[in-house]
């Protein structure tokens, strides 16, 4: 009986371990902990604001991601210059912002997925994003 109570207690704690967590890569942050600070280091400085793509005067749509604070200003309640009747980002709500569609590839974008170099973004850096966005995008 207690070599059974003890698998059992063995079998919930692996089960629990294997779900995702706050903590988990994949699984990324709940909704509200992310931060624009973890999105720009995480994911928009790394695959984004380089050369040639969001960066400066010239990045496409004026949408410059190069710093937290032009992020702000060219995302959270902007409307998308593909799809204007869409924002950028839409707070609350990564299910209805562009630019989670742009990069998780929703068909129904106008243009390229997005990154355009470097492979799709991961699961970890996806769930990030929307957790962003489902928190406020503050």
């Amino acid at each position: 009986m207690v070599n059974n109570a003890r698998r059992l207690a063995l079998a919930m704690m692996a089960t629990a371990s294997a779900c995702g967590s706050a903590t988990d890569p994949v699984a990324g942050p709940a909704p509200g902990n992310a931060t624009l600070l973890d999105v720009q280091a995480q994911v928009l400085t790394p695959r984004c604001a380089l050369p040639g793509c969001h960066v400066g005067a010239s990045a496409p749509f004026g949408l410059d991601l190069s710093s937290v604070s032009s992020s702000s200003a060219n995302l959270i309640g902007v409307p998308s210059g593909e799809m204007p009747i869409v924002l950028r980002v839409a707070p609350g709500d990564a299910a209805s912002s562009y630019v989670y569609w742009k990069v998780s590839g929703n068909p129904n974008i106008a243009g390229d997925p997005m990154p355009l170099s470097g492979g799709p973004l991961s699961n970890g850096d996806l769930n990030l994003i929307a957790s962003w966005i489902d928190g406020g995008a503050k």
